[in-house]
């Protein structure tokens, strides 16, 4: 994120940050998916920017991706249905479009979990079926809100860039609705802190209350 906490710059296309990140950083990133079972984005992530979710820049497997996508309005081009390379799920709710659902199940699994909008505990257990152990949440805000929310985060990383965006409607590191009680907010501990390439990189742990 940027100082002043944005993911990316009012249109939402967090592929404007790259330019920022040296090539030390984008194969950091890199190896820590290669470090887990399965990355995780919402759909937003999916529009605004077709990320492939790969590892390119660093030796390792490509992880299970998973895409949330409450209504299923995934485009059926987008780069993380091709399963060329890594296995993809997109997790529906239960009242997305039968027929974009249908669509969907041509190309790659489909998990359907929540009512209304995918439910992050049962993806979590359907997903636990399926292997996985470890998972990156790569964004966007809104996603990375719905994880904490549950309380199921383990650790935070935070790569903060010099530089600064502003733009109210600028997505920021946690969106959705936000706590309100200093009770209900998520204490952190911090792990590790370095600088590389100009960029801040800290690890938190979440603390257990």
């Amino acid at each position: 994120m940027s100082l002043d906490g944005k993911t990316a710059p009012k249109n939402r296309r967090g592929r404007l940050f790259i330019p920022f990140m040296g090539p030390r950083m984008q194969e950091r990133l890199h190896r820590l998916r290669s470090e887990v079972d399965c990355i995780l984005v919402g759909v937003e992530t999916v529009l605004a920017d077709n990320p492939k979710l790969t590892v390119r820049l660093a030796k390792g497997k490509n992880p299970l991706r998973v895409v949330l996508d409450s209504k299923a309005r995934i485009p059926m081009d987008a780069a993380v249905l091709d399963v060329k390379e890594a296995p993809t799920v997109v997790a529906v709710s239960r009242s997305a479009p039968v027929d974009a659902v249908e669509k969907l199940r041509s190309r790659v699994d489909v998990i359907e979990c929540g009512d209304v909008k995918v439910d992050v505990k049962e993806l979590l257990e359907r997903l636990y079926e399926r292997g996985v152990r470890r998972l990156l949440v790569e964004g966007g805000g809104e996603v990375r809100w719905s994880f904490l929310k549950e309380k199921v985060v383990e650790e935070l990383f935070v790569w903060v860039m010099p530089t600064v965006w502003g733009g109210r409607d600028a997505p920021t590191l946690v969106d959705g609705e936000g706590f309100i009680s200093p009770k209900e907010v998520v204490g952190l501990e911090l792990k590790k802190f370095e600088v590389v390439e100009n960029i801040v990189v800290m690890n938190f742990m979440v603390k257990r209350s």
